[in-house]
This record gives C-alpha cells, structure tokens and sequence, in this order.
C-alpha cells in the first residue's frame, strides 16, 4: 500500500510518496494514487506563478483541437512546446500538485546498492533513478511523471518497497548516463584481459580477443562506443602512449578524458575497431578508413572509423553519426533574421551555387539538410552526391560514393545526366569537382556544396587557388555562408562573474556595450562539470553581388573583398558571436577559442584594414585601380627602354612619369646598364587586361593636381562617381 513515508536519509526531511508490494491492495492503491482528487496542474502553475492567465487559454486551446487518440498532449507538454515553462517549472508544479518533494538532481549522486538493484534496463525503460536506500529498505526513486502506473507497480515489485520524489526530465536523462556509466563497469573486464592475454600479447595475436564476442577486449570496446553515444559525443579518439592508452570524448566541440587504459591493450583494441570496421588488422604501417554499424539503447549509429600509426602504435578516431536525430529545420539553425531573409532569396533562385564554408564540425552538413529540407518540393527533381549519406529524405535521390571507388567528380557528371533541377554535392575537394559544380550552375541547375575555409570571403580564393578562373568563379557563385559552432552555457548552472579587462575591451569593440550581466556556467552534473551543455550557430552570408563579381574577376585580395561585403550590409560571425556574449548564451573564451582571430573582423587592429562605411569600398575600388596604374607604367617603361639605343659607357635615363620613381636597375654588363621594371603591387594576384589595358590613359603624378580618369586620390570628383555607380 502507499502512503506519507519520512525521507530520514535526506537532509532537508522531506516527505515522499511510499507504494510497498501486497498482492491483495498494490493495484488498488495505485489506483486510488491516480484518481485522488487534486488540484488542476494548470491552477497549480497559475498559483505558483509560472504562467499567466492567456498561457493557459492558449495551452488549452491546443490541446481542445486534438482532444482524443494518440495525438492527444498532456496540458504540461503543450506548455513546454510552447515555450511558456521550462522543465523545472513543470516538475516543481507536479510536485506540488501531488503533494511529493521536488529535488535537486543536480546536488544528487545516485548510491550504488541502490543503482544496482533498480538495475540500469528498468531504470532507463521507466525513466527514473533511483537515488539511494534507507534503513527501512525504502528506495528512493527520482521520477519525471508520477502517474507513470505502470514503472510504480514494477519497480515496487523489484524493490518490495519504493519511495516517489520528482525531477526533471532532463535532470534525470542527465543523472542516468552518470549512475550507469559503462566505463565504471569496464574495470573488471580490463583486468580480465591481463589476466588472460599475457601469453597471446607475447606472440603478437590479437585477432582471437578481436573476433570472440566474450573476450574482454571486445567489451571494452563495446562500452567505449555506448558510453560516447550516451554522452553526445561526436568523435572518440582512442590514443596509444608509451604508459597507457587515452580514450577521449569530442561533446559539444571540445575534448574530454573519457578513460584510460593499459598500454598492453593498445594492440588488441585497435584490432577489435579494425573488425568491427573490416579493415585488415595486419596492416600497421599505413592510414586505413572504414565505417561500420551498431545499435546503443535501440538507437542505430553509423561510425566512420580512421587509423594512422603512431611511434606507440595506430591511433584511431571515431566518428558517431547517430541516424534517430530529427532534422533540424532552416528557422531552427538559429541564424540572425536578416540573414536568413537574404539566405532564402538565393536558395529559392532557379540556379546559381551556395556554399556552406568553415572547419570540421562547425555544422555544414546541418545546414545544408536544412536547406534541402526548406527547397524541396515534388515539382523539382532534387539529386545528392554524398560520403557518406547521413541522413535520408523522402522524395530525394541520394547517391553515396563511399565503398565504391566513385569520386565526387565522375558521381557529379552521372547526376547531370539526371535531368535534375537541385543539385547537393557534400564537399568540393578538388578542381575537377568544383569546376564541374560551377559549369552546373550555369546551366539552369541550382547548387549547393561545402568547403573547408576560414569564412565566406576565403571560399572565393581557395577555388582561385585551386586553379579555376576568377570569371568562372564570379560569373556561379551567387552566395556563401561561413558558419561556427559555440558552446551554450548551462542553463542549470549559468552564474554571474566578473570579467577581465580583456574581455571587456572585445566586447566593447565588436558590439560596443557591455552585458547588463556577465555569466558563465559554473559546472555540475548536467554538463560534466564543464560549464557548458549544447551547441548554437553564428553565421555570416557573402551575397556575391555585381560588385562583389567584379572585384572577384579583378582577383581583390581578400580583406579588400571583406571590405566592401561588410559595406554592403554582410553581418560577420565576429559580430553574431559578441552579440552571443551580451545575450548570455556562450562566453567570450568560447568565441575567441572558435571564431575570433585577430585581424579579421571589426576590432581596433583590423579597422586599419577594413575602413567601415564608404570609404571602404572606394579605398577598394582605388587600391585596384592604383595597381592597374603602376602595372601599365612597368610595361611602358619596358617598351620605352626597349626603342631608345644604348651606347656603351652610357646609363640609360629614367623613364618618364610614376615609372621613373619605381624603375630599378639590373647588374652592368661592361659599362651597359639597363632598367628593369618595378615588381607588382600588392600582393601580385592582380591580372592583366590587355584590351583594357591598350585603351588606359597613362600614369598621373599622385600629387591631387592631374585631372582626367586616372582615378588618383586627389580626384574625388572621379572617386565619387565610382561610389554612385557602385552603390547603386
């Protein structure tokens, strides 16, 4: 039977709720638990204040259009989805409507004899932790929904005898992973293996612990990859040294220790990895890849597998793909309202090329299934080329390359024959792919790819430096987008702090105001002690406009490209970023660790380099053309000295003009000296128009006095014209 039960082993002596096993009355009991008369949850809410009068009606209101069958919303799970309560305010508002204690779970650590006989498969079926046993035999169970009559009646009838206290969902989720941790576990297996393994270790086999699904090794492996899934990880690193073995964790973008090992199962565990991946686990001596399958808690996981060797023996490095994880949406990508407007006006164009751009792991792919998400429509014949495919749409063919000895290029010339309107391409490697992409785009194909570059304006000169024309490249492109990835802070341990002067000085340049609070996570369980739990977006869109194509084909330098972006309205990632900060959302260590760097963006030092407003782009525009001016004064100084004879003993004159200032001399050859020209400007990226070049006026003293369209500083007539034109 249930009823009022002392909590002696908590310090705050609250009460729980008690259900003790009797075959005759448990289930009349719980009956009796469900149908007691209370207090309505959305009166409860209202009285604790958590939500106000038009919440209700709203929440109501969603729940009145689906009222019956499986569709139908408890009134607390409305209110979450729509954002009126968050966990806390729900579990405390049940807590009280049932009249049972609401802990803490973060102040909690689950006992282990208490763990143990719950026992981790009805703890993780049932959603509840069981927290610790007192001396009655009373376990204290933490649970998310106390009308759960079904995790009653079987948990009673494990532990004969159970006492009910609440928590939040995501307070337990969190609290389960550390109470059932598979690597505590995986001690015993680890000195099972060098008890076992010394002699086979000695004759170097390994491939026998690596096949036998018993052996040690193979559940340590097995608990390496579950433990990484169950912590949201993305990668696992598997580090042999000269001591031990490191295993370490990517969450959220940083590394964390996951576990370490005896060096004497670097070998055998490598080749387990190697196994499961069917990779040859003779072959030390060179990188291998390979990919492979398996379920965690019923979830399927895709593993992309790399080894190298190393002076200790092969590294391995995981990466976890977990295939049950719903799409995000384009609104859900967290992108700044302006640019998502100008995102969807060239993502819904009938052709042209975007491009997802930034480092490993900053959510390129993310956002490109988003995009695809957004765009695709049965009236268009949407085509991927993917390695691998990572997530699969209905109603897109999809065509994976990896395993097949297909490269992005021959996959990509086999879908235009495809007769398709949208094109995905998952990353531009090489030329041949990316010149094959933009010719694509030209055709009357929309597409969409990624590459690795620092931001949006470096994308424009890896293609160039890949060996592709500029005209081609101005002529495809019609957007990119450079994107990170920042830590959030926790919201179950977000605290107040005061910053260094350093980080106000950031702060104030790229934003310029400070936060109302400065606040940082702290460190508790739900983020493993690191401050920090989920991940949000900063993204910065290059929308390729016909001055931008311009200055491309002209083969701008990269902060004269940035210049006139940011001029023409381009909001950067240094930007979003900072406004992160102020809002409370990530700190700035995270920003400066992934996407500030020095000399690019708004600070103090790169506003020497990208002059803001105006004069940005006519410092641009004049840069290029003084170049131009310098270039076509070494070729006249050439042609000059090339028609005037040059007696010996003699020393030719100096050309006329602005070449006279910049004209060298080479090294006499008996008395005969002969001038060179100067070397180019800048940084030597600028070509030669030869038509343009035959029509250009020559050289202008830069003295302000000359007139004419040479386009020196001192005509501001002329520079104000280039202004109107480019603006417009």
């Amino acid at each position: 039977m249930f009823r009022k039960g002392s909590d002696s082993a908590s310090s705050r002596r609250k009460k729980s709720v008690d259900f003790e096993v009797d075959s005759e009355t448990l289930e009349h009991e719980i009956d009796t638990w469900v149908t007691s008369n209370r207090p309505k949850l959305g009166e409860v809410l209202l009285e604790l204040g958590s939500i106000d009068p038009d919440d209700l009606l709203d929440a109501l209101q969603h729940q009145n259009e689906n009222p019956t069958g499986e569709g139908a919303a408890r009134l607390g799970n409305i209110l979450l989805k729509l954002g009126k309560i968050d966990e806390g305010h729900l579990a405390a508002a049940l807590a009280h409507q049932f009249g049972i204690p609401f802990i803490d779970l973060t102040e909690e650590t689950p006992q282990k004899d208490a763990t143990q006989l719950v026992g981790e498969e009805l703890a993780r079926k049932h959603s509840v932790v069981p927290l610790r046993i007192d001396d009655e035999g009373r376990v204290y169970l933490a649970v998310a929904d106390p009308l759960d009559t079904d995790a009653i009646e079987e948990l009673t009838q494990r532990c004969k005898r159970i006492g009910i206290v609440m928590g939040a969902r995501s307070q337990i989720e969190r609290l389960l992973e550390d109470a059932y941790n598979v690597l505590d576990t995986a001690t015993e297996h680890i000195r099972a293996f060098e008890l076992t393994a010394a002699d086979e270790i000695s004759k170097g086999d390994d491939e026998s612990f690596a096949v036998d699904e018993n052996a040690p090794i193979v559940q340590v492996a097995n608990r390496i990859i579950t433990q990484a899934v169950r912590n949201r990880a993305s990668d696992v690193h598997v580090e042999p040294g000269e001591k031990a073995v490191r295993v370490r964790y990517r969450v959220d973008g940083a590394m964390t220790e996951a576990i370490t090992l005896p060096a004497n199962m670097a070998s055998a565990l490598v080749s387990r990895f190697k196994v499961m991946s069917g990779l040859n686990i003779v072959e030390r001596r060179r990188p291998q890849d390979g990919q492979f399958g398996v379920g965690v808690d019923g979830r399927p996981i895709d593993i992309r597998i790399s080894t190298v060797p190393t002076i200790h023996g092969e590294k391995v490095v995981m990466r976890l793909l977990d295939k049950t994880k719903s799409l995000i949406s384009l609104k859900g990508l967290g992108m700044h309202p302006q640019v998502e407007d100008e995102y969807l006006k060239i993502v819904t164009a009938p052709l042209g090329m975007l491009l997802c751009t930034g480092p490993t792991g900053s959510g390129k792919t993310t956002t490109l299934y988003a995009t695809l998400a957004e765009i695709n429509d049965p009236t268009r014949n949407v085509v991927t080329i993917e390695d691998p495919v990572e997530y699969q749409f209905e109603g897109i063919t999809q065509m994976p390359i990896s395993g097949t000895g297909t490269s992005f290029a021959d996959g990509l010339r086999g879908i235009l024959r495809q007769d398709p309107d949208i094109i995905l391409v998952g990353e531009i490697r090489d030329e041949e792919t990316a010149r094959i992409a933009m010719q694509a785009s030209l055709t009357g194909h929309f597409v969409l790819s990624s590459l690795h570059a620092v931001d949006s304006v470096a994308a424009v000169h890896r293609f160039t430096d890949m060996g592709l024309e500029p005209f081609l490249v101005a002529s495809s492109l019609t957007g990119v987008v450079g994107q990170r990835l920042l830590r959030r802070i926790c919201s179950n341990c977000k605290t107040e702090y005061t910053p260094t002067a350093r980080e106000v000085t950031i702060v104030d340049e790229f934003v310029g105001h400070q936060p109302t609070e400065w606040v940082k996570g702290a460190g508790c369980n739900m983020c493993s002690n690191t401050g920090f739990r989920g991940r949000v977006g900063v993204y910065e869109l290059l929308s390729v406009s016909d001055t931008i194509r311009e200055m491309i084909v002209e083969r701008a330098s990269h902060h004269e490209l940035r210049a006139v972006a940011i001029d023409e309205g381009m909001r950067t990632m240094q930007m979003q970023a900072f406004e992160l900060v102020v809002n409370g959302i990530t700190t700035v260590e995270d920003v400066v660790r992934s996407v500030y760097a020095p000399g690019v963006g708004e600070s103090e030092e790169s506003q020497l380099e990208l002059p803001a407003g105006r004069r940005s782009l006519r410092r641009a525009k004049q840069s290029l053309r003084d170049a131009r001016e310098r270039e076509q004064a070494a070729e006249d100084n050439v042609d000059e000295t090339a028609k005037a004879p040059i007696e010996m003993g003699e020393t030719a004159g100096p050309a006329q003009g602005d070449a006279s200032q910049g004209a060298g001399t080479t090294a006499t050859e008996g008395k005969a000296t002969v001038p060179t020209a100067p070397p180019p400007s800048g940084d030597g990226r600028i070509i030669k128009d030869s038509a343009a070049s035959a029509s250009r006026p020559g050289p202008v003293p830069r003295n302000g006095t000359a007139h004419g369209t040479g386009g020196v500083d001192g005509d501001e007539d002329q520079s104000e014209k280039d202004d109107a034109k480019v603006g417009s």
